[in-house]
C-alpha cells in the first residue's frame, strides 16, 4: 500500500479512525492504477477532496477524485456518465459526474471497482506531464487571501 503522506494524515485527523484507514486504502488503490500523477488535497470545512491528474492542470486533466465525508468515501469521475459500468457501481444523477460510494474496506474489492478506474485514466482529451514523473506529487489547495471573506463589515 501507498504510503499515505503527511499533508493527508494531517487533513484526514478530523475523522474516525476507521474512515481514515478507508480513505488511505482508496487512495492506495487509485494511485496503484493511475501510477505516478499529480495529487491535489482540498480540505474543505467537513470535509477533504483530494484529486487525481495527468497533469498541472488538475481540472482539466482529472482522472479521478476521492471526496471524504464522515462516514464514507466516495470515489468520483467527473466524465462518469461516459464510463462503462456492466457491474452497476456508479451512483448519481448529474449531467456527467458519477461516483461510488465506498463505506468500508471491502468496498475496493468489489469487481469493477479498478476497472472504472482504468476507463477514466484512458479517457480521450487528458494531457499529458511536460515530463515523465517517477512518483506522484503532492500538494495541498490552501486558502488565499481574498478568500477569507469581504473586507466590509457584516450588517447582518
Amino acid at each position: 500500500m501507498a504510503k499515505t503522506p503527511p499533508e493527508l494524515q494531517e487533513a484526514l485527523h478530523r475523522f474516525e479512525q476507521d474512515v481514515q484507514d478507508l480513505a488511505a486504502a482508496a487512495r492506495a488503490a487509485v494511485l496503484d492504477v493511475v501510477g505516478p500523477c499529480f495529487e491535489q488535497i482540498f480540505p474543505i470545512q467537513r470535509l477533504v477532496s483530494v484529486l487525481y491528474s495527468t497533469t498541472e492542470k488538475r481540472m482539466k486533466d482529472n482522472i479521478c477524485l476521492l471526496v471524504i465525508y464522515r462516514d464514507h468515501v466516495n470515489l468520483m469521475f467527473p466524465r462518469g456518465v461516459d464510463l462503462n459500468d456492466p457491474n452497476g457501481l456508479l451512483e448519481g444523477s448529474g449531467k456527467a459526474m458519477r461516483h461510488v460510494k465506498l463505506r468500508m474496506l471491502g468496498d475496493l474489492d468489489k469487481p469493477g471497482v479498478r476497472q472504472l478506474i482504468v476507463q477514466a485514466k484512458k479517457r480521450q482529451g487528458l494531457g499529458r506531464p511536460a515530463e515523465r514523473l517517477r512518483k506522484t506529487r503532492t500538494s495541498v489547495k490552501s486558502k488565499t487571501a481574498g478568500s477569507v471573506g469581504p473586507a466590509w463589515p457584516r450588517l447582518f
